[in-house]
């Protein structure tokens, strides 16, 4: 289970190799989220991460310190309770931090106040302020080893399962009774709280149908915490809406609009009940031993001749959209540049103001990098020009809404590996018809 040695030896190498090409002035840098600590360490620590360039890296541990120990097998691991501590432990290995030396910090792993405390406790950083260095380990995130791919690549497998396989058998049964029904707990214990809190599920609610895909991920052994490295986002799971609801406002930094449960739980579903004649969305990322992938699958409740021509020109555009980025995932090619093609293909089918979002969902981008964080380098938008490279994993998510309908469209998740793209989230492309 734990990350193998030379992984964390390439992982380490591939940073410094990165940082001494944007800043060759660095002596060393510190990493404090404990993703990035997991990513270079592998355990998620409540510490501390400082890595100079010359020499081995240390991890300081504020709490779980024989847990570390049994995950990490880096020689430098010591207790600390104040971030003072770190620099004097510098000292007594030969690795004191000069005030004439210049480091680097991960600017996005901390809060301002900690910020300020932790170069307030370091002398080092009186002369001179640290460098930011978060652009540099996102972009080596963003390459994936063979151990990474064969993760990911697990978990496309599954979610496909789940998605294409399994939860339309789950819809079909429901509506034809053809499943057997599903045992409460609730009413079992007794009347009052089942008619109380609980929810018929057989009614084809967007939360009954959230919960249907918990349970089919559950048994497909999703790893249950998904991770947002933006700051502010949240991700549980991911999201279920149906008809208006798909194009609903939301402040999700997505194209897909949904209720949610409640204000203070905007994920998985509302109590909507999906109808005859509407596109349902399941937008729900799949994590594996701490991977992800990223996936939306579109249904239709009606027969394929049912669907209207708006509909079926939406989800044209959108497919056309994705057969243009499989072949535009190319090392080399630049985001930016696959994004402007994107919106002159859009164009010539109308849909330009339709295009990832209705109105103040609008999203500016097509597609993201993916793997211990749902959100990562690249990203397919404007401004990002850094070229793509071989063993990036990207999700490509083209969406159109259509008031008075809802919203089509795919999201799937993209291996580039030896400039060959493959689809590892989908057997069976296309909107599901359930009827």
């Amino acid at each position: 289970m734990h990350i193998p040695k030379n992984e964390h030896i390439a992982r380490l190498k591939n940073i410094k190799t990165r940082i001494c090409e944007k800043h060759p002035q660095l002596s060393g840098f510190f990493i404090f989220s404990r993703i990035n600590i997991y990513y270079f360490t592998g355990t998620p620590a409540n510490g501390v991460l400082y890595v100079p360039m010359n020499g081995e890296p240390l991890l300081f541990v504020r709490k779980g310190f024989e847990k570390a120990k049994q995950e990490c097998p880096f020689e430098h691991i010591y207790r600390y309770t104040s971030y003072a501590e770190i620099e004097t432990v510098c000292a007594d290995l030969g690795l004191a931090l000069s005030e004439n030396a210049l480091y680097g910090m991960e600017t996005a792993g901390l809060t301002a106040q900690l910020a300020m405390l932790f170069c307030s406790k370091i002398k080092a950083f009186s002369q001179n302020i640290p460098a930011a260095v978060d652009n540099e380990i996102k972009y080596v995130r963003s390459i994936k080893s063979p151990y990474e791919c064969e993760k990911i690549r697990e978990a496309g497998k599954r979610q496909a399962l789940a998605l294409e396989k399994i939860l339309p058998f789950y819809l079909n049964g429901i509506l034809h009774h053809t499943v057997p029904r599903p045992p409460s707990i609730l009413e079992q214990y007794g009347k009052e709280p089942a008619s109380r809190y609980g929810q018929d599920p057989f009614i084809l609610s967007e939360k009954n149908i959230a919960k249907h895909c918990v349970q089919i991920y559950t048994e497909l052994e999703h790893g249950f915490l998904c991770r947002m490295s933006a700051h502010g986002e949240e991700i549980f799971y991911g999201h279920v809406a149906c008809g208006d609801n798909l194009i609903a406002p939301t402040y999700y930094n997505g194209a897909m609009g949904f209720q949610g449960l409640h204000p203070a739980l905007p994920c998985l579903g509302s109590e909507k009940v999906w109808q005859k004649g509407e596109p349902l969305c399941v937008d729900m990322v799949f994590n594996y031993e701490g991977y992800h992938t990223d996936k939306t699958q579109c249904y239709f409740y009606g027969r394929e001749q049912d669907l209207p021509d708006e509909a079926k020109k939406a989800y044209e555009c959108c497919f056309a959209v994705q057969e243009l980025v499989l072949r535009r995932l190319t090392h080399g090619a630049v985001p930016e540049e696959i994004w402007s093609e994107t919106l002159k293909l859009v164009e010539k089918f109308n849909f330009t103001e339709q295009f990832m979002g209705y109105k103040q969902n609008r999203v500016p981008f097509l597609g993201h990098g993916i793997g211990l964080s749902v959100d990562e380098f690249p990203v397919l938008a404007k401004n990002f020009k850094e070229p793509l490279q071989n063993s990036m994993i990207i999700a490509c998510e083209p969406k159109i809404a259509l008031p008075n309908f809802g919203m089509v469209g795919i999201e799937n998740t993209f291996e580039l590996i030896d400039n060959t793209v493959k689809n590892i989230t989908s057997a069976q492309d296309g909107i599901i018809f359930i009827s």
